[in-house]
Parts: C-alpha cells; structure tokens; sequence
C-alpha cells in the first residue's frame, strides 16, 4: 500500500499496489473465490489449518507485480477462519532479509 518503513535506520519506500485497503480486500476476495473453484485449492481443506498459495497465473488473474498470495485459515468448531493473507511474491512484494539486515522484493 506504499508504506515508509525504518529498515536499519534508513527510511524505504514500498511499492504501492494498491489504493487503499477496500482495493485490496476486493483482490483477496477474488483470488480467494477464483481458487475455491479448482480443485487443487478446495481439496486442501480438510480437518486443521491450511495454508493456501495461490499462482494468480491459475486462476486467470493478473496484478502488475504480484505473482502470488498466501491465505492462513485455523479450523475452530468445526469452521475456517482465516488468520492473515498477503501477497507472497512478485518483484512489487518486498521482505526483510535478517540475515542481511535488509529489505528486498521476493521474486
């Protein structure tokens, strides 16, 4: 969403993908609603947590920089609830490397 964050005492300026968080919400919901329709994503969920990785290249769906998402969904009771999704990698999604002490897109 185009963030400033302090890495290391020096100010980054992330990629903006997205206008503001209802923009986002709409792409999950869709990336989400498109992979539940294939198989190789709907049969991950059986009894526990699932973690989904999504190829937006499955699914038809195209975001400059964005290659895939990741949702993490806990089973309570009986039910799904979806803890965190974020892009995963894509040359616009960008990680803190410990080891390195920086930050750099993934992918």
């Amino acid at each position: 969403m185009g963030q400033k964050i302090v890495v290391n005492g020096e100010v980054k300026q992330l990629p903006k993908v997205f206008r503001d968080e209802r923009e986002l919400r709409d792409f999950l919901d869709e990336v989400l609603k498109r992979a539940l329709e294939k198989e190789k994503y709907a049969s991950k969920f059986k009894e526990g947590s699932v973690t989904l990785t999504v190829e937006l290249s499955d699914i038809g769906i195209y975001r400059e920089g964005i290659t895939s998402v990741e949702f993490a969904f806990e089973y309570k009771k009986g039910f799904y609830y979806l803890k965190t999704a974020y892009p995963k990698s894509g040359y616009n999604v960008w990680a803190y490397k410990p080891w390195k002490k920086t930050i750099e897109p993934v992918g």
